[in-house]
Order: structure tokens, then C-alpha cells, then sequence
């Protein structure tokens, strides 16, 4: 050490000495000016950042209505748990991981991803009592948190399974692509929850509290705090009574029912059986639960609207009808003679009427769905018209409508089937079967809905769409989800009119007659659609009134059998119901006159008992429709 007093005066030692106490005080004075003044707001910040938390609240998701405002999916509050990184300990997670049945691995994985004070959502919905035990523990847990979180609430617990769709956590994927997500978010996994989920879900509101030393709340600051903001209401295009309605026609058997306002493209109904209940999903879904609907060989979780794919059988020979006639390739005075078979080369097919239709046209062959008709209508046409046709009708191409898992169905064509056969390696036999809807060609029955739109207004239609409306909760203004008309311009007015009046005529007599609403006229199509797996599949199309058309509806029952027999019908029972709520179709008025048709049939059945026993002179006996 040096001796201050041994410094003489002038000493160049001393001179150097304080110096060097200069500059040193100098860097200090420069450090203390740059820490506390130029860099003092990124200091501040961190210094906060040790003695403030910023919570996050989640917002309330927004409430689905159907299109008379009817409830159809709330929330209700429920308890989740947070884990903050900085202040767990070990004993916490193991607690919190035997107590919950939760797997310590996943705990600290979510760390990983998140800040040291940022709190982790590890569990949601948890019981009153789990919380009351942790509550009691409080001290033994540190970093242990609660919040009070919305939980969905459904009405319907199963007729809107398929629309609605589930909620989720969100995946590793989702939280890469969307920074505004964090782990332990709920988002839609499917239906309508899923395609407008961010309109749904709201903005996340922020808490700033002060935390001491230990990390724990002492009081919130205020003026730093943004509330949530809560989730767009939103409104089905669905009438809840007509969805109730049709669940309750189909009781346990497999299909799909979907009706469509054709003014404007929105979808009254859309049923899909069987379904599942939704409140399986409103919480973490068991494995064992989840393995059960996974195996279940109904497949419940399958949308069959939207992901069904099936062979249209007759319901499909409009189509061609549409492609000989607007080619010019047939009149409709084009007929043929239908014994009940027809030979392509060595194999011989068969129409569903085993006697045969006799002498058809083309409107008659529509009525009475005559498949030897439309064989050899098929073979005029050729792969190029009617693939042409097909697509123009929209098929082979999702609607666009808001489920996600939509499929687009299959329009083979020349270049499909060179593929699979390879060139000339198929036959004339392929065509003829396309034709009246078998082989190769799939379809959705929601692209069948639409179909029997587009007919109804001879070439005018809308995207199909489940949403009406989004509310928005806290200004009231609404947001209509609607879309444009389109047109199909290359048909002729009369080749609509010449095929419509085949559709009116199945309706009123012909195949369909079952699907008929007294006192409202209709047009529609019946098809059984041959299955490799097991009983045909009965089909369902069409519009009502015919004149100026509201709706069309769109029906499917898997292994059902015959269109006529047992998806007409139901069509019939739907239709009527819409019609009644629109104040158009009375059901006293159409009891009784069931009961005076009940007691004509009653009166023709005496009377053609005694013709039969020669106690009156032979007459006309009564002619029934057939059925397809």
C-alpha cells in the first residue's frame, strides 16, 4: 500500500494517484447516469417485471343461437388450476399429478414453453371438493393458483353434435401458428365451434398485480388492467324445432336429413345419425370414452352430411336427362321401351320394376325413375357430356360450407378411367351404370341438398351455410353472414322446365309420392342406391312448392332400402312440419283428409271384392303408384 504521507509535494506519484481516484469517479458518475437516466425505462421494466405479474383473464365465449334466437349453447363458471414456473416446487407437481390423475412429464413440458412467472394452466374444471383440499394446502403448494373460467353448457346434448362440433386444448401446431394462443387454450376442434372459433373465442383481458419477494399477490394496480373481451354471439341459420323434429323421425337408424332455405343458401336442418352426446366433450375426454366411440362400428363422430360418401343411384338421373337434352343429343319426346331388362353386350341389367315401364319418355322415365331408360340414355350421352354436366352441377367439389371436414365427393371421368383400367380397358357398361348413379361416381348428401336447390331455382343458388348472423355483445352490432347468388348460365329455360315437370310428376303419383304435402305442391326425386356392403341405401330429393320454391331438403338412410318406400316419407313428415310452422299446412285439416282418402280406398277395395265374385260389372280396378 501506498503512504499518502510519504508523497512530497510535486510528487509525480501522487499526481497519477488522483488521477486515477478521477476517472474512477468519473466511470461511476457515467455508470450511475447511464443506468438511472438514459437506460432507466428498460430497468424499470425489469424491476417491475420482479415485482408485478401480469394475470390472464379468459374472456367469455360467445353464446350460439338458433334462427329465432332459441338457446342453444351457454357457459357456466368452473374452476381451472396454474402452475407459476418460477415458484413450483417439485412436491407441488407431484401433488397436484396424484391428487389429478395428471402426468408430471406433460406439467413440466408445458415449463418449457412458458416464461418463469408466467402461470400455466394445468388443469381445467375441477370439483369443488379437489379444490377445497388444495385451498387447505395452500401453504404446502407453492406457485399453486385458481381462476374462475367459463365452461360450455349445452341444451341439446345430441341433436346438434354434428353442427356445433367440440372443443379442445390447443395443439402444439396451433400454438407455433397463432402466437395469441398459450398453452392450456381451449379452441374449436370441429362444426361451427372450429370454422368461427375467433370470433367465438373473444380477447383476452390482462390483470397487473404487485408481488412480494415471495411471488405472492399483494394488490392489483390499477389503471394497468384490460378486461376481456367477451366472444361474438352467434346465430344459426338452423330452426331448432324442424332439427328437434327431424332427430325424432329417425329415432336409432343411419342417415342424414339436411334442408335448405333456396332463397338464400342457409340450412333449416342438418342432422346426422347417430351422433354423440356433446357434453362427453365438454371436459377432458376420458381415454376410455374416447376408445368406446372410436371403435363403435356406427361411427357417431362421423358427419355423414358432409363426409358420407355414397352413390346417388336415381336421384342422379336428372343429370343426364340435363346433358342429352341441352346438347341436343335427345328431345324429350325421345322414347324407349322398357321390358324390365337391358343387355350391354353379354351382361344383362335390370330395372327396379321387374315387369318393366313399357313405352317411356323422357318425363315419363323421370316419374317413374326407369332405369332402362336412362341406361340407354347413358350411352347416347358419353363420359365427356356427362362429366361436364356433372361438374356443372357443382358435384365433385366441396360447397364450401362452414364444417371443415367437408369432402368433395368423386366425378369420374375419361381421364379417371383410363387411369384405373388404363385406355380402352373399359367398357360402355361403366357408363350406362354412372348414368342412373352407380359405379364409380360419389356424392355427399349435402351436395345433394344443394343440388335439389339448384333445380328449384332453375339454376340459381347460394353457398350453403349453417351461420345467419355474429352479435356483437357490447355494441349490439351485427355482422350477416350471407352470399351472393350464382347462376348457372348454360342451360336452356325449357330443358329446366321439361326436366322439373318429371321431378312435379314424382311427386304427385310417381315414385315419390309419399314425400307429398297436401294442399302444397313439390318436386322431388326418390333413388335406391345399390351398396357392395349390405342393403341398398334409400335416397330422398327435393323442393316445395313447386312454383315458387322455399325449400329443399336432401334425405339419406343408409342400408334403408327403398327411396320411395322409406326416405320419401320422412321427406313428406319434414316438409309438412316446415310447412306448419310457416302457417301454410294445417294438420287437422290434413288428418281428415287422410281419413276421407282412407275411406275412398276402403270403398274401392268392396268394389273390386264383388267385381271379383261377378256381383257388379267388371271395371278399371284401382292402379297404386310404384315406388323406386
Amino acid at each position: 500500500m501506498i503512504n499518502l504521507l510519504r508523497f512530497r509535494q510535486g510528487d509525480p506519484r501522487r499526481l497519477v494517484f488522483y488521477g486515477l481516484i478521477a476517472v474512477g469517479v468519473a466511470v461511476l458518475i457515467g455508470g450511475f447516469y447511464n443506468v438511472q437516466i438514459l437506460q432507466r425505462d428498460i430497468y424499470l421494466d425489469k424491476s417491475e417485471q420482479n415485482s408485478v405479474k401480469k394475470e390472464t383473464q379468459v374472456p367469455a365465449r360467445g353464446l350460439i343461437y338458433d334462427r329465432n334466437g332459441r338457446l342453444i349453447a351457454d357457459n357456466r363458471p368452473s374452476f381451472s388450476l396454474y402452475l407459476v414456473p418460477a415458484q413450483t416446487t417439485p412436491q407441488t407437481i407431484t401433488t397436484l399429478s396424484n391428487l389429478l390423475e395428471l402426468d408430471e412429464g406433460q406439467i413440466k413440458k408445458n415449463f418449457k414453453r412458458a416464461r418463469r412467472f408466467q402461470a400455466v394452466k394445468v388443469a381445467r374444471y375441477v370439483e369443488p371438493e379437489v379444490l377445497t383440499i388444495l385451498q387447505e394446502n395452500k401453504l404446502n403448494l407453492p406457485g399453486l393458483e385458481w381462476r374462475v373460467e367459463p365452461k360450455r353448457n349445452y341444451l341439446f346434448h345430441r341433436s346438434f353434435a354434428h353442427v356445433l362440433g367440440t372443443l379442445g386444448e390447443i395443439g402444439e401446431e396451433e400454438l407455433s401458428e397463432n402466437p395469441e394462443y398459450e398453452p392450456g387454450d381451449l379452441v374449436g376442434k370441429k362444426g361451427v365451434e372450429q370454422a368461427l372459433d375467433k370470433d367465438l373465442r373473444g380477447v383476452k383481458g390482462y390483470q397487473f398485480v404487485k408481488v412480494n419477494a415471495m411471488g405472492r399477490k399483494i394488490e392489483p394496480i390499477p389503471g394497468k388492467s384490460a378486461p376481456p373481451n367477451p366472444g361474438k354471439d352467434l346465430y344459426l341459420a338452423i330452426d331448432a324445432r324442424l332439427q328437434l323434429f327431424a332427430d325424432s323421425l329417425f329415432q336409432d337408424r343411419r342417415g342424414t336429413l339436411i334442408a335448405i332455405d333456396v332463397r338464400n343458401g342457409e340450412i333449416i336442418t342438418l342432422l346426422s345419425k347417430p351422433d354423440y352426446d356433446l357434453d362427453l366433450f365438454a371436459e377432458a375426454v376420458n381415454p376410455q370414452v374416447w376408445s368406446e366411440l372410436m371403435a363403435d362400428s356406427l361411427k357417431p363422430l362421423f358427419d355423414r352430411s358432409t363426409q358420407g360418401l355414397y352413390p346417388p343411384g336415381s336421384t342422379y338421373k336428372m343429370v343426364a336427362a340435363f346433358a342429352a337434352l341441352n346438347e341436343g343429343i335427345v328431345t324429350p319426346q325421345w322414347s324407349v321401351y322398357c321390358p324390365g331388362y337391358f343387355r350391354i353386350g353379354q351382361r344383362v341389367v335390370r330395372c327396379w320394376s321387374g315387369g318393366g315401364h313399357g313405352e317411356m319418355s323422357m318425363i315419363s322415365a323421370i316419374r317413374n325413375s326407369c332405369n332402362v331408360y336412362f341406361y340407354q340414355l347413358g350411352l347416347k350421352i358419353g363420359i365427356e357430356h356427362w362429366t361436364k354436366y356433372s361438374t356443372l352441377f357443382q358435384f365433385g367439389k366441396k360447397t364450401g360450407i362452414e364444417l371443415l371436414t367437408e369432402k368433395a365427393g368423386l366425378v369420374p371421368s375419361k381421364s379417371y378411367y383410363d387411369r384405373v383400367f388404363g385406355p380402352g380397358g373399359w367398357t360402355k357398361g361403366l357408363l350406362a351404370n354412372v348414368a342412373i348413379g352407380q359405379g364409380e361416381l360419389l356424392v355427399t348428401p349435402l351436395q345433394m341438398a344443394q343440388f335439389a336447390m339448384i333445380l328449384a331455382n332453375r339454376g340459381v343458388f347460394y353457398k350453403p351455410h349453417l351461420c345467419h348472423k355474429l352479435v356483437d355483445k357490447i355494441s349490439g352490432a351485427e355482422t350477416p353472414l350471407s352470399y351472393p347468388a350464382q347462376k348457372l348460365n348454360d342451360i336452356k329455360p325449357e330443358v329446366f322446365e321439361t326436366v322439373l315437370e318429371g321431378m312435379r310428376q314424382v311427386v304427385a303419383g310417381g315414385t315419390g309420392w309419399r314425400a307429398a304435402v297436401w294442399g302444397i305442391s313439390g318436386g322431388g326425386k326418390t333413388g335406391t342406391a345399390q351398396n357392395p356392403h349390405g342393403t341398398s341405401h334409400a335416397w330422398y330429393i327435393g323442393f316445395a312448392p313447386f312454383e315458387n320454391p322455399e325449400i329443399a331438403v336432401a334425405v339419406l338412410f343408409e342400408n334403408g332400402g327403398s327411396g320411395g318406400g322409406v326416405s320419401a316419407p320422412i321427406a313428406g313428415e319434414y316438409l309438412r312440419k316446415y310447412f306448419h310452422y310457416q302457417g301454410k299446412f294445417d294438420y287437422t285439416q290434413y288428418r281428415q283428409h287422410v281419413q276421407r282418402q282412407e275411406q275412398k280406398q276402403r270403398e274401392q277395395a268392396r268394389l273390386d271384392s264383388l267385381r271379383a265374385a261377378g256381383a257388379i260389372a267388371p271395371g278399371d280396378s284401382a292402379v297404386f303408384p310404384g315406388e323406386d
